[in-house]
């Protein structure tokens, strides 16, 4: 099958942008803007392959030297695009598709898989997991991180389990947060939207004693109601507040001591159907309140090793009024040594962690989560090597990760990559690997209880999406990859993969006349019959991404991002998460300084249809985009922008009409003040 194609006006978009870019009229030099907003971009694309990342082995590793599928997202892309939010910003990653479910809501998933809880993705804030164990996914309304502390987004594409562990399925996103050290003085940043999306930022840094370095910040955000397509406001408007700080200390030795804190508090306005369903579509409000502190540590050991150690901890209270309340408080440590000695072809990473995990939940009697209270320790032990077989030229990774959890027991996720340096501009790869996600304690514990009335012994029918864990989801996949700077000013970087989901949960249409009985048992004189609504089956995805940056001209940058997934299922009859998946996505920016003050940004995004195999009334049209950012350095402490966002029809839906609202085009102005 062929991929939905691009509106032909678009494709003449497209064209004519290409068209333009052979055009030697257009190569004017300009000034590069100075400010070190724009550092990165003043990098030659040589240097930029040079640019360190960690996310893919825990290291930190020269982008050209990565044998995986991985795409760095710069503060300069961040800062030009005018992207609003995290989520918006991880659309310029290849194989990354990203969905606004209302303003404030989003669905994000990388290789597919893209839903308001995305349990195959694995998020992590400088290295700490942010995916809930209660449903295995990420609230984005609940992570809230300026955008102007935000240093790179690493986007790893595939499974990642033998470094980052179970829930590293499709792929990681490590979003890396600025030293303090990089954000003295004060910062102030207002934002308003012509939708009712406004923010406020409010900064401070400042240095303490010899090498200590303090930032903290205030940040207020908040959404407007949506308008549906007959123009009616809808009820789900939010806010949120949080604070924060980051502490970054040098220590003898070269040691650095690295600690961070942050409380928000966040509001969401919602529809949902009463749990007696006397009414589909009920007002609540889903409330977020939560505290985290993390520290880490980096010390060298010798000239060979190096220890890093990292723990956090955090409190957080959430609630869906009418339905449930969780308390969960939750402990983490994780430790990893490094060992390359010089002169040796062995470069090993190892280490181990813990996580301690304790929710209550009360709920309604109809919707209930057993037990009300639970502890969870998880533990993990993970060891890898990469080999020169040829120092320099040909290097071999291989490893793996053991994942323990009360749900499914001990899980292996192996790995084993092999890098080829084909010269010091080019470099292709190919890899092996296998992923587990860990259940949930939603789908483990949760289920919905019917009484039944009849003769003899009082019946309960507990249904449940997966009861007891007893399906545990796997992914094995294989990889192929190549990354060239093919001129001075052009460089091109492109992944095929192919990955077996076996099991896969998956839910049948006809899901109440076909689950699977798991338990039947008396509690307290009643019988009590626990079914299952989920079924195994198993599916298989295809795909190919590919991104280029082309420096054009000293005032001109292009880059483009394009991806093309299919998927096919051993059991068609089943509704799963990968259903619904867009074949194709593409961005197109272009980047035009046009004076050493003035900045244009023009971002195209074409993301094709949404075709579920089992609901077709819940198909979405494919969409294009246009965002279009303007920014004016009034002064080196003053910026201003303006742009544009969604533009084109005046609202268009993302995905699924039943769980999302239609996303309005919309203006916006900014102000950045620093003093």
């Amino acid at each position: 099958m062929t991929p939905d194609a691009p509106k032909p006006r678009y494709l003449t978009l497209l064209v004519t942008a290409a068209l333009l870019n052979l055009y030697p009229a257009w190569g004017v030099a300009h000034a590069q803007v100075k400010s070190e907003a724009d550092a990165l971009a003043n990098l030659s694309l040589e240097e930029l392959m040079r640019v360190e990342i960690v996310s893919a082995s825990r290291r930190t590793q020269a982008l050209a030297d990565v044998p995986d599928a991985v795409h760095v997202i710069t503060r300069d892309d961040i800062l030009r695009s005018g992207v609003r939010s995290l989520p918006e910003a991880l659309r310029m990653a290849p194989g990354v598709d990203v969905a606004q479910m209302s303003p404030s809501g989003w669905a994000v998933g990388v290789r597919g898989e893209a839903g308001r809880f995305s349990n195959k993705l694995q998020v992590l804030i400088d290295g700490r997991s942010v995916f809930s164990p209660l449903y295995s996914g990420v609230l984005w309304e609940a992570e809230r991180v300026p955008l102007e502390d935000i240093e790179r987004i690493e986007v790893i594409r595939g499974p990642a389990g033998a470094i980052w562990g179970t829930n590293a399925v499709n792929g990681v996103i490590n979003i890396i947060t600025r030293d303090a050290k990089n954000t003295q003085g004060n910062l102030a940043v207002a934002s308003v939207g012509t939708d009712g999306s406004d923010r406020l930022l409010l900064r401070h840094g400042a240095a303490l004693g010899q090498d200590g370095w303090l930032r903290f910040y205030g940040q207020a955000d908040r959404q407007a109601d949506s308008v549906d397509s007959s123009g009616a406001r809808e009820n789900n408007s939010a806010h949120a507040e949080t604070i924060g700080l980051r502490y970054d200390q040098g220590l003898r030795n070269g040691s650095r001591l690295s600690v961070q804190g942050q409380a928000l508090r966040s509001i969401k306005n919602g529809e949902l159907p009463l749990p007696d369903f006397t009414n589909l579509a009920a007002p609540t409000i889903q409330s977020t309140e939560k505290a985290i502190v993390s520290a880490s540590l980096d010390t060298p050991l010798s000239a060979a090793s190096e220890l890093h150690v990292q723990t956090t901890v955090q409190s957080q209270r959430n609630e869906q009024s009418g339905y449930a309340v969780q308390r969960s408080q939750s402990a983490d440590l994780d430790v990893q040594h490094r060992w390359h000695p010089e002169g040796s072809r062995h470069d090993v990473l190892w280490g181990l962690g813990v996580t301690w995990y304790h929710d209550r939940i009360d709920s309604l009697p109809l919707i209930t989560v057993d037990p009300a209270a639970q502890t969870l320790v998880q533990g993990r032990v993970f060891a890898q090597d990469e080999y020169a077989l040829l120092p320099d030229q040909l290097l071999l990774t291989y490893g793996a990760r053991v994942d323990h959890d009360p749900y499914s027991g001990a899980q292996a996720s192996p790995n084993a990559r092999l890098l080829w340096k084909m010269s010091e501009r080019s470099s292709s790869w190919i890899a092996a690997s296998r992923a587990v996600r860990a259940p949930a304690r939603g789908e483990a514990d949760g289920g919905v209880n019917i009484e039944l009335q009849g003769t003899g012994t009082p019946l309960t029918a507990r249904l449940g999406f997966n009861p007891g864990a007893r399906i545990v989801e796997k992914v094995t996949a294989l990889e192929a990859g190549w990354r060239s700077q093919l001129r001075q000013n052009l460089s091109v970087d492109m992944a095929a993969f192919v990955q077996r989901y076996n099991p896969l949960l998956g839910v049948s249409p006809d899901f109440l006349n076909d689950f699977v009985i798991v338990s039947d048992t008396t509690v307290n004189g009643r019988q009590v019959v626990t079914a299952a609504l989920t079924s195994a089956t198993r599916a298989t995805t295809r795909g190919i991404e590919m991104s280029a940056d082309w420096r054009i001209a000293k005032f001109w940058r292009q880059q483009l991002a394009y991806s093309y997934m299919e998927t096919r299922f051993a059991t068609p009859a089943l509704i799963t998460t990968l259903g619904g998946t867009p074949r194709s996505l593409i961005s197109l920016r272009e980047s035009f300084d046009l004076s050493n003050r003035w900045m244009l940004d023009v971002w195209l995004r074409y993301t094709s249809s949404r075709k579920d195999p089992m609901v077709p009334w819940l198909d979405v049209p494919s969409r294009t985009a246009l965002d279009l950012n303007l920014r004016w350095m009034m002064t080196p402490e003053l910026t201003l922008s303006v742009g544009g966002h969604n533009l084109g029809r005046q609202r268009t839906q993302e995905i699924n009409p039943r769980i999302s609202s239609p996303v309005e085009r919309a203006g916006y102005a900014k102000v950045e003040a620093s003093f």
